[in-house]
């Protein structure tokens, strides 16, 4: 199938959606590569580089979660630091505002299996004073 012509409304069109964020769902942590739909991160997780990542992934797997898991903890904490300061937030907001570089740690990365989960481990370690309301997780930065 050809390509379209570069500057044409579709090539426009493909590099605008290219540049979005994707979907969660379509994203290898371990190969930093966002796929587009299903097939396209099928054909990913069959390919070569692909699985010699994963086998660096199985000889030290504890390893490089706990890795990921201080990116994000750290990338959750500054961002808190930095635009709330000592304020009361909501943990989402906190988390939305995470996200949306596109190439942050994602969450299913980490140890953590919720960000239920991961604001509960900052409340215990002290690093922020945690409420739960009826609207959700609440988070002030120590």
């Amino acid at each position: 199938m050809p390509q379209a012509e570069k500057g044409s409304l579709k090539d426009l069109g493909k590099r605008i959606k290219a540049k979005g964020l994707q979907k969660l769902k379509f994203y290898c942590q371990m190969c930093e590569k966002q796929c587009r739909d299903a097939n396209g991160f099928k054909c990913h997780l069959t390919s070569e580089s692909h699985l010699r990542q994963m086998q660096i992934f199985s000889a030290n797997a504890a390893g490089i979660m706990d890795q990921y898991s201080r990116e994000f903890c750290k990338l959750y904490v500054d961002t808190l630091r930095m635009r709330h300061t000592t304020n009361r937030t909501n943990a989402n907001q906190v988390y939305q505002q995470v996200i949306h570089d596109k190439q942050h740690v994602h969450m299913n990365a980490t140890v953590w299996a919720t960000l239920t989960d991961f604001v509960q481990y900052l409340g215990r370690t002290g690093q922020c004073v945690v409420e739960d309301t009826e609207r959700g997780w609440y988070v002030t930065y120590i």
